[in-house]
Formats: C-alpha cells, sequence, structure tokens
C-alpha cells in the first residue's frame, strides 16, 4: 500500500490532501455549533473516525485499487452512509445548520470516508485470506494423520462467565427489577398469566417466586425467589457464551480472541447487568447467538450433520421461537433462506426442512400447552405492528392540524376517542396506546393512515427516520430513552418510582437498594442517564446500537466480496430480526442485544482467524 508522498501522482496528492483538509474544517465547524448549543460529547465519536479517516488517507486509501465492489459501488455507500450521519446531526441538534450547509458537509466526508472505507474492505479480504492460509499451514494431526481440531474448555469458560456474573448479582441481590417485571408480577399474583410478554418467561419467573415459597427456612422467599431466578438466567446466558466460545475454538478463531471473547462476556457491564436483570430479552439473546452459530455450522459445514445435531438445532429452536413473541416472523424468512440454499443438495435438503417442520410444530404444541395449563388469556393483538403507521399519523397531527379536514377528524376521533394522538419522535408508545383492536377501528385506522400518506410522504418518512434512529445515527443517544423517567438510560434498569409501594406489595421481599452502593455506582455509569462511557470514543462506539448494525451490513459485503454467498444464511435472521425493531415502537439496547452479540461472532468468525494452537 502506497503511503502518502511515496509513489504517488502529484494529481493524487492534491486530491488526497483535499479529502483530508476540507472534512477537517467541516467537523472544525460543526464542534463549533455544537459548543455554541452547549452540547459536543455525543460527537466523541467524530473524532476518532477522523483520525481513522487521516491515517487511511496517508496510507493512500482513497485509491486502493482490488477491493470488494467496482469504485461506483463503494462510493454510494460512502455517500449514504455520510448522508445519514449528517442527518442524524441536523434531526439531533435542530437549527443547527440549513440544508445547503448540511448537503456541504455531506460532500466534504465523503472522500475521507471513502478512504475508510477502502481500508476496512481491503483489511477484511487479507483477515478473511491469510486467516485460511495460516489455518492450513498450522493444522497440527496425530499419528493417524488426522488433523487435531483445538477444542475450548467449556468448563473453565462457564465458570468464567458465571463468576464474572456473580459481581452484579452480589450488588443488586437478588435481582435488577426492569420495569417490564411490573406488569409479569401483576399477572402472577393479581390479575392472571396472559401471552403479552413471553409465557414461557413469566411462567419461569413464577416458579421461581414459587419454589422461593418452599424455601421455608430462609427469612424471605420473594427474595428467595428472584435470587433463584437470576442464578437461573446466570447460568443459561454463561452456558450459552461457552458454547459460543468453544464453537470459535473449534472454528479457528484466534486463540486470544476467544480469551477475550471469555472475558468479556464475564466483566463487560453490560453482559452482567443483563443476565443479572429480570427481563425477557436477556435469555432471548443468548438463545439468538447460540442460534447464529449453529446457521453458521448449516451453510459453511462441508458435510451433512448428524441426527443428534438436528435435534439440537430443533430444540434451540423451539426455544428461540418461545422467548420472543414475533420471533417466528424472522424465523419464518430464515427458513426460507435456508431451504433455498440447501436446494442443491436434496438429502440435505429432505433433513433441513422435516427438522424446520418439526420444530414449528413443536413449538405450536408447546406453546398451546402453556396456554391451555395455565389457562393465559390472549393479549398479543396487532397493536405493536401498528407502531409506525401510529407514529406516522401522529406526526401528521402535531405539525399539519391545521390542515386536517372534517373526515380526517373524524377518522381520528373514531380510532383514538377524543384526544388527538400524541407525537413523540422516539417512540411510539404514546401514539398507538389508545387504539382498540377489532376490525372496525382497524379498517378506519387504514383508510386514514393510506388518506394522509398520499397527502404528506415527507412527513410519513421522517417519522419512520426518527423513531429508528438509535439503528442509523452513530452518534444518536435517543436509545438512552429520555421520554420516560422511569426507563431512562442505557439498559433501561429502573421502573417508576411511584410504583414503588405496588412493586412493594407485589414482590415484598424485594429491597431497591442495596449495601454495595460503592460497585453500585461503577455499574450505574454503564447503565443509567450519566454513562461516563459516552465521553470516550472507542468505548461509545461499541455500545452504540448503530454500530452493530452497520457490523451486520459490512458483514454481509464481505461475504458477498469475498462470494461466500453462503455465509449470508446466519444473517438473514439478524437482518429480520432488525425489521422487526424498526417496524416496533422503539429502539433499545436490549431490543437490539441479540443482533449485538450475534453480529459480534459473526465478524469473529469471518475475520478473526488465526494460528490454530
Amino acid at each position: 500500500m502506497k503511503s502518502m508522498g511515496k509513489g504517488m501522482s502529484v494529481r493524487e496528492l492534491v486530491l488526497t490532501g483535499g479529502s483530508a483538509f476540507l472534512p477537517v474544517i467541516c467537523a472544525g465547524r460543526i464542534f463549533q455549533l455544537l459548543h455554541a448549543q452547549g452540547n459536543v460529547y455525543t460527537m466523541g465519536i467524530l473524532p476518532l473516525a477522523m483520525l481513522f479517516g487521516l491515517y487511511c488517507l496517508w496510507k493512500g486509501a482513497l485509491f486502493l485499487e482490488g477491493v470488494f465492489f467496482p469504485v461506483t459501488v463503494r462510493a454510494l455507500l460512502a455517500a449514504g452512509f455520510v448522508s445519514l450521519q449528517v442527518l442524524g446531526a441536523v434531526y439531533s441538534h435542530p437549527g443547527i445548520c440549513g440544508v445547503p450547509e448540511a448537503v456541504l458537509w455531506a460532500l466534504c466526508f465523503t472522500p475521507i470516508t471513502f478512504a475508510g472505507q477502502n481500508m476496512l474492505f481491503f483489511l477484511a479480504g487479507k483477515a478473511a485470506g491469510d486467516g485460511i492460509e495460516r489455518r492450513q499451514a498450522a493444522k497440527s494431526t496425530d499419528a493417524a494423520g488426522r488433523v487435531i481440531e483445538r477444542r475450548g474448555s467449556f468448563p473453565a469458560a462457564f465458570a468464567a462467565i458465571f463468576g464474572g456474573f456473580c459481581i452484579p448479582f452480589a450488588t443488586y441481590y437478588p435481582a435488577i427489577m426492569a420495569y417490564d417485571v411490573i406488569p409479569q408480577l401483576d399477572q402472577i399474583r393479581v390479575s392472571g398469566l396472559t401471552t403479552h410478554h413471553p409465557l414461557i418467561h413469566t411462567l419461569m419467573l413464577k416458579g421461581c417466586l414459587a419454589v422461593g415459597e418452599l424455601l421455608s427456612f430462609l427469612p424471605n422467599s420473594d427474595r428467595a425467589g428472584l435470587a433463584l431466578y437470576s442464578l437461573l438466567q446466570m447460568a443459561v446466558v454463561a452456558a450459552c457464551f461457552a458454547y459460543v466460545y468453544c464453537f470459535l475454538c473449534r472454528h479457528g478463531v484466534s486463540k486470544w480472541l476467544c480469551y477475550a471473547f471469555v472475558l468479556c462476556a464475564a466483566f463487560f457491564p453490560t453482559h452482567g447487568m443483563l443476565a443479572v436483570s429480570i427481563t425477557k430479552d436477556t435469555i432471548y439473546a443468548a438463545l439468538t447467538m447460540m442460534f447464529t452459530v449453529f446457521a453458521y455450522e448449516l451453510a459453511a459445514g462441508k458435510e451433512v450433520p448428524g441426527n443428534g445435531w438436528f435435534v439440537r438445532y430443533a430444540a434451540l429452536t423451539v426455544l428461540l421461537l418461545l422467548f420472543r413473541n414475533n420471533s417466528v416472523y424472522a424465523w419464518i424468512l430464515y427458513v426460507l433462506a435456508a431451504s433455498f440454499s440447501s436446494l442443491r443438495r436434496k438429502p440435505y435438503f429432505r433433513t433441513v426442512c422435516v427438522s424446520h417442520g418439526a420444530a414449528f410444530l413443536l413449538y405450536l404444541a408447546v406453546n398451546a400447552l402453556m396456554v391451555q395449563a395455565v389457562s393465559a388469556t390472549s393479549d398479543t393483538y396487532a397493536r405493536e405492528m401498528l407502531s409506525v403507521p401510529a407514529q406516522q399519523i401522529a406526526r401528521v397531527v402535531q405539525y399539519h392540524e391545521a390542515e386536517l379536514t372534517q373526515e380526517d377528524r373524524e377518522a381520528l376521533a373514531a380510532v383514538w376517542g377524543e384526544n388527538l394522538p400524541e407525537y413523540v419522535p422516539v417512540i411510539a408508545d404514546r401514539s398507538k396506546k389508545d387504539i382498540a383492536g377489532d376490525g372496525e377501528t382497524l379498517r378506519i385506522f387504514a383508510k386514514e393512515w393510506v388518506s394522509l400518506g398520499l397527502r404528506y410522504p415527507g412527513e410519513y418518512l421522517q417519522a419512520f427516520l426518527l423513531k429508528n434512529k438509535g439503528m442509523w445515527d452513530v452518534a444518536d443517544v435517543s436509545y438512552l430513552n429520555d421520554v420516560y423517567t422511569y426507563a431512562k438510560g442505557y439498559l433501561q434498569i429502573t421502573y417508576p418510582s411511584d410504583q414503588q409501594p405496588y412493586m412493594e406489595a407485589l414482590a415484598p421481599g424485594y429491597v431497591r437498594h442495596q449495601k454495595l452502593q460503592l460497585l453500585q455506582s461503577l455499574y450505574r455509569y454503564f447503565a443509567a442517564g450519566d454513562e461516563l462511557w459516552r465521553y470516550c470514543p472507542p468505548v461509545a462506539l461499541v455500545m452504540q446500537p448503530a454500530f452493530y448494525c452497520y457490523l451486520l451490513l459490512f458483514y454481509c459485503l464481505c461475504c458477498i466480496g469475498l462470494k461466500k454467498t453462503g455465509l449470508l444464511l446466519p444473517a438473514v435472521y439478524l437482518l429480520a430480526l432488525a425489521g422487526t425493531v424498526l417496524l416496533g415502537p422503539c429502539v433499545l439496547t436490549r431490543y437490539l442485544y441479540p443482533m449485538m452479540l450475534s453480529v459480534t461472532v459473526l465478524a469473529l468468525l469471518l475475520l478473526g482467524r488465526g494460528r490454530a494452537a
């Protein structure tokens, strides 16, 4: 690779210098404007990106050849990424600049982004290619000439990760009670079970509380039950991480990256805090990570897996579908892709289809049996699916109320009653909360949604972008959820202070404040609204949900560029899962946590290959 001034023509030097100078000027202008508004911390990622881009320009990456895709495609990718980040800055800081200046920023930042993108593609191709060569050269064999695989120790990894989880467990003993747990406790103790939350998770919590009541020798049964739930969830999550660690070892990922994976799983605050948090998303995220490596093995394996593998795969699939109500939609898309990719091998195709069919039927049977056994009522009608349309209508009402016709007002009254829908850009809960689920109301809603969309398509697009800003703006903070004071912060681990008496009535053994205040203060910086990590650009980047959305896109592009399209299969489920979040009520870290774990594993499998031990 040519460094700046070494082997470059005068034209290349001029273009490289201009590509470095213009974004530096624009970045200075942005910091000046943000400082005037009193807000600069969210742009800590920008200096990090600038330094990387300048380094790439210095190494001559602007004119790098032999990387993935034609120049036109790479230029469009860079321009699209930059445009979204500039748009995110404008949305986050209203009035920071006009349209002409925003367009100028996008034009100035595109070349340096193009150089950085070239470098990333170059490094990805080198890592993937060199990893294969190193593994072939470093394979060891036994006396019979058979290849010896490097295998990680499941018990050691499990013990290390579970031990790491014990730190937040001791800090927040018996458990972190997220705001979602209040309706679940209400179902268990007062109103009766429903299917609004995954029923298997509610039953798991109920069972732990019931076991706690049987332990009469303990001073408080609720505290014992909640602690039992935490320990059970910690064990499940630690086992999933340990399994994935062993999988990474078997597939030739660098041993140092494998060790780092275990240490990160054990001690990175996000994992530990969610492992002891009573929320439906934690176990589902761990199962999704395991499902991803099974899908990777299905796609990358040269031999047809044995029957035992397919039994484990089907069992994991059933659990995956049970632990999130809407995961079945993403899974169906994955099944279609898996069936298509296995068409060329007919026996293999039949086995895959039978496995998926058996898993789906077993899921339906188990779910129906649970519902019947506990007489759970259905509370999962399509209100969640109305999040985006409700948000779009609410935005039109917010900004164009004076332009609404009498017919519009009658339709809105039929759906929302006397009050017009309330619009909060980053969360759809308030705009959809009063929508009834009967057929006539939904018919009126659909008709009005189409009518307003034809008249205000720009508002509809903005409503969609703003609701999902946490998935495309790497400097976004909307996922911190400052709309509801009881659910603020990176992990939303609090619950409404005005419901403290109700919480005490539902679970008298739960005490909110514990003795380890120092550790709680340290963890709070990673989970509440006063995060310390946002001031550290490298940490801030890996904590951003949008980073993992772009990492998933990068993985897909690398698979295409490396002509390994079969490895796109595990990404299909994650892409569909991201789609359910795009259509859901808001973007929260715990909603995207399954994708954050799984994409990291896929990146290690594709790009983290090292020398066999």
